[in-house]
């Protein structure tokens, strides 16, 4: 597979500095290009090494915009965020380049065209089968391939972001078929039996597999019944296997409210839920519609205040709002989706609860470094303050150190059981091995715990609009280890860890070091933990 030269984009100078100096230079034309979408020649306009978008351009792409004073609101792909607008020669336009660093998506130039790509950060196999993960949306495309047999998928509008060597079976092989599609191949005689129906864009991709894949091709004796694909319908378009009733509130109380849904048939999984912002959950289930799209106020709920159905030809989807954060889990049993959304433990803001706050590292271990900054040093002052904000509106807290010393992996979340938290959360910088090879911060829950998740979307959520940092979104932390962080394991009240930025690449670094940021980031982390508290 060809190597793609890779480029980052991204500007961290301060908005209003940006705004200025772009509204100063000549707008040209270009072509403009998000993953899998077509390209637009009409909308895109080069400032400088920036790229600027008619808000209409956005729109196509199912974004929703909305000026806001001096900036642009972008709701998309999960995330919420700010970018710098420029008024010229009549238009208005909104910063592409501000929103793909926001994104966490990879954005260059080439030539005259612009193209943003979602980053392709992980590929593994799981006990379910294959799951890959981007950073936004791209469209997967599956191929079957004979002599050798094997499985390609191409995901279009994606740049692999995975080393070639990750830890993968000998017969998977992960690169760039070309600068916009990354590959993935399973050639493996078990790859004729892997169903892959066409799936819609997406950023989680789970394929199931069958145990003949795990198996070394050389010690196969037993033959390998391949899957029988469908025709399609005459018209071209396989109709939708699950056809779905409208969703209905079937308990409702002080600590949750569950949502049913009834399906035409068995389902065999869980749809997919994705927070939009703390207070907006999008479900999603592949090869579903609803019979009827609907968008409802609820008045009676203690928790939901509105829910839409909609469908895009390929899947069907429901968005819930809900009055306050929530944490959520989705199930199914036979031909019924359960979605229930929870409050959070100890809630009610932040008076009177304990929170405790772990700078990471400390004393013997100094964490990343580079040159003579170090992660310890920049976490402790982060920490500090943020317990006397937290302090100042009620809360109790607890520091796990508040000098350069090095308390224990395991003392440090048993600080937070042993004093029945509201939360636990744990301050890094992030590092890598190949310097300006990485930029980003990404806040870490606990495997699937849905409190966990919730406070990772509320605190990053609100880190992402003020770090000047790339935000790489929330993690799991199997997604690194498979039993998760130790600090994280042994926690038994609500807990994150949180990733300000990599300490090695020159971006990240300059904020980590600028003057304001432990305010910025003491400030966020607060206003997060009020999210989750129900204080705001």
């Amino acid at each position: 597979m060809p190597k793609v030269m890779k480029r980052w984009i991204a500007c961290l100078a301060p908005w209003m500095v940006l705004a200025c100096a772009a509204s100063a230079a000549k707008l040209e034309p270009v072509s403009v290009q998000l993953t899998y979408n077509s390209p637009n020649t009409t909308s895109g306009f080069r400032v400088g090494d920036q790229c600027f978008i008619e808000p209409s351009l956005a729109k196509s792409w199912q974004w929703n915009v909305s000026l806001n004073g001096n900036e642009m609101q972008v709701v998309t792909e999960g995330k919420l965020f700010r970018v710098p607008i420029l008024r010229e020669g009549g238009k208005l336009l909104m910063s592409l380049t501000e929103s793909a660093r926001f994104l966490g998506a990879l954005a260059e130039w080439d030539g005259d065209h612009y193209r943003v790509l979602g980053r392709i950060r992980n590929v593994e196999i799981t006990p379910e089968g294959l799951q890959v993960d981007s950073t936004i949306k791209v469209r997967p495309k599956y191929l079957r391939l004979t002599n050798p047999d094997r499985l390609v998928i191409d995901f279009i509008g994606g740049r692999m972001d995975v080393p070639e060597n990750a830890t993968l079976p000998a017969w998977w092989r992960i690169g760039q078929f070309d600068p916009s599609t990354a590959r993935v191949v399973l050639e493996h005689p078990g790859a004729v039996a892997v169903s892959a129906k066409a799936s819609p864009e997406t950023r989680q991709l789970k394929i199931s597999l069958p145990p003949v894949v795990s198996q070394d091709p050389a010690k196969i004796t037993e033959p390998i019944i391949p899957v029988q694909n469908t025709k399609p319908n005459p018209a071209g378009i396989a109709a939708p296997s699950f056809i779905l009733d409208q969703p209905q509130i079937a308990e409702d109380t002080n600590a949750s409210t569950l949502l049913t849904i009834k399906s035409s048939k068995s389902l065999t999984s869980p749809p997919s839920v994705q927070y939009i912002t703390p207070t907006q959950l999008q479900i999603t289930l592949p090869d579903a519609e609803f019979r009827q799209m609907t968008s409802t106020q609820l008045e009676s709920s203690r928790w939901i205040t509105s829910m839409q159905t909609g469908s895009d030809g390929r899947s069907a989807t429901l968005t819930i709002v809900t009055s306050r954060a929530l944490a959520f889990s989705a199930s199914t049993s036979g031909n019924t989706i359960r979605i229930r959304v929870s409050v959070p433990p100890r809630s009610g803001g932040l008076q009177g609860k304990v929170i405790v706050i772990d700078p990471g590292h400390g004393g013997k271990d100094s964490g990343a470094r580079f040159g003579n900054l170090y992660e310890k040093d920049i976490v402790l002052p982060i920490s500090v303050r943020l317990g006397e904000l937290l302090q100042s509106y009620g809360a109790s807290v607890i520091l796990t150190r508040s000098t350069d010393v090095y308390p224990s992996l395991s003392e440090r979340p048993a600080i937070a059981n042993r004093s029945q938290a509201a939360a636990f959360i744990s301050i890094h910088v992030n590092s890598i091995a190949k310097e300006n090879g990485r930029s980003g911060g990404m806040t870490f829950y606990h495997k699937q715990d849905p409190f966990d998740r919730l406070l990772a979307e509320c605190i990053q959520s609100e880190i992402a609009k003020v770090s000047k940092i790339p935000d790489l979104g929330t993690w799991s932390d199997s997604r690194i280890y498979s039993s998760g962080f130790k600090v994280l394991r042994d926690s038994t009240v609500p807990s994150v860890l949180i990733e300000l930025g990599f300490i090695n690449h020159k971006n990240d670094r300059a904020q980590l070091s600028s003057k304001d940021f432990t305010e910025r980031m003491a400030q966020a982390i607060l206003r997060g933990v009020e999210i989750f508290l129900g204080n705001k």
